[in-house]
């Protein structure tokens, strides 16, 4: 309420002016929602107030000016000056025009290409940038997701998960496999890294995409020895995140089920995350940022994540599928990751166990030679 009544000082429009606005638009807000609405509820002022402090929020965000129903209560309750203000005082006019020269901190994030001419089409100028001022100021609310990065041409954004998700799938084409069966289950971390996969994070990549291929820097050429990168984009383990992410899976679930990036970036991490012990490696490969109280939280984090979500198609089923090979092939590598757990652990465990070499090799030694004399 009290962002409500800040947003409303801003506006030249009365309250009432407000709430007809809305109330004009009120059959089509309601075909928005799956169920009826109590009648017992003032629904007009609910939205009214719910509207009103979105904008708000995002004004005193980002000190600028600012998705159908909120970008036309934007374009109604637009606080610009216009010859037909006279009633307000001069401070609220000088805010109002500060306000409209704002946008141009707007540019480096929203670049403007222009295409070349041709003699069939004049020349044009092809804006990479959103529209609408309220889209700008959406980007600049959410710019821990938009990290700078440009809308492409033509984008509709439905609201704010939906412009959230756009910002985290891959900008690489990805192959999709899969039409009603599961994808094939993968071996978690722990017994990955015994097979000789390394982890590491996606270098400049904010958007959730996993990449997977042999390492070249093998010296041995034999199957068993061969090593196989991969690489996921960086996680940053917090607690806000589960309800984000949850929120574009299950909007990807619904809507984008054809092409659900994110569902499964955290389909495939979910399968790599079992124990703690796996968590431990992700995050000493940088591939994971615990900023919870534990790894334990962590890996519940994770596991959580995927509840109720359907994994019928994937993009990794080949990466998924060369994981398994590669883990079934590298007998020589599991057999030297298990002597370097057990006997080298660290420094006095591997030096006991050399001390114990040399321990047995003299006693043969000596046993050889009291037979032979």
């Amino acid at each position: 309420m009290k962002y409500y009544e800040n947003f409303c000082q801003r506006t030249w429009r009365e309250k009432e002016e407000l709430e007809n606005f809305i109330r004009e638009k009120e059959e089509d807000i309601l075909r928005c929602y799956g169920g009826a609405i109590e009648p017992d509820i003032d629904f007009v002022k609910v939205i009214l107030i719910d509207a009103c402090f979105i904008l708000e929020l995002f004004l005193r965000n980002c000190q600028t000016l600012p998705y159908p129903l909120l970008q036309e209560l934007y374009d109604f309750a637009n606080p610009s000056y216009s010859s037909s203000n006279h009633g307000k005082n001069v401070q609220e006019k000088k805010e109002a025009d500060d306000l409209q020269h704002c946008f141009t901190c707007f540019q480096p994030c929203f670049p403007i290409s222009r295409s070349t001419p041709s003699d069939d089409h004049p020349i044009k100028i092809e804006k990479t940038e959103p529209d609408h001022p309220f889209l700008k100021l959406t980007c600049e609310f959410f710019r821990e997701y938009t990290k700078s990065q440009p809308i492409e041409n033509g984008v509709q954004v439905k609201h704010f998960t939906d412009l959230v998700r756009y910002f985290l799938w891959p900008t690489e084409k990805m192959t999709w496999v899969g039409n009603g069966d599961c994808i094939p289950s993968i071996y978690d971390v722990r017994k990955l890294k015994e097979a000789g996969v390394k982890f590491g994070p996606n270098e400049g990549s904010e958007r959730y995409v996993i990449k997977g291929g042999e390492d070249h820097k093998c010296n041995f050429k034999m199957a068993c020895f061969r090593n196989m990168n991969l690489k996921l984009t960086k996680f940053w383990a917090r607690y806000e995140v589960e309800c984000v992410i949850r929120n574009v899976m299950a909007l990807e679930q619904l809507m984008y089920p054809k092409k659900a990036y994110v569902c499964s970036y955290f389909l495939m991490l979910d399968q790599l995350v079992d124990t703690v012990d796996d968590v431990n490696v992700l995050i000493e490969s940088e591939v994971i940022v615990n900023l919870l109280c534990s790894s334990d939280a962590v890996a519940k984090l994770i596991n959580s994540l995927c509840e109720q979500i359907m994994d019928s198609r994937s993009c990794y089923t080949d990466i998924c599928k060369q994981l398994n090979k590669h883990y079934e092939i590298s007998f020589c590598n599991l057999n030297i990751s298990i002597l370097k757990r057990v006997y080298f652990k660290d420094l006095w465990t591997g030096s006991s166990t050399i001390l114990g070499l040399f321990v047995l090799v003299f006693s043969i030694i000596g046993t050889i030679k009291s037979l032979m004399s």
